[in-house]
């Protein structure tokens, strides 16, 4: 049992220097690579109208589904 205990514990003692390494290169990357060239406002402007969309979906499913439920709460099942 205490060799599970040793083995979990020099990975675990690893893993932020795995971390530390890997945002290392990524920070060499992006400095190699520059600027993607995206645009913030054209990125703010797509998950808004994006948001939107979903909403008036989810709305009119809402909505839908109301609709529906209100005919069938009309109908007498001779109960």
């Amino acid at each position: 049992m205490s060799d599970l205990f040793l083995k979990t514990g020099l990975l675990l003692a690893r893993i932020p220097a795995a971390i530390n390494r890997r945002i290392e290169e990524a920070h060499e990357e992006i400095n190699e690579r520059g600027d993607r060239g995206d645009n913030p406002v054209v990125t703010v402007i797509l998950w808004v109208a994006g948001i939107g969309i979903a909403v008036t979906i989810v709305a009119a499913l809402v909505a839908l589904g109301n609709r529906a439920s209100s005919k069938v709460d009309n109908v007498d099942l001779g109960g």
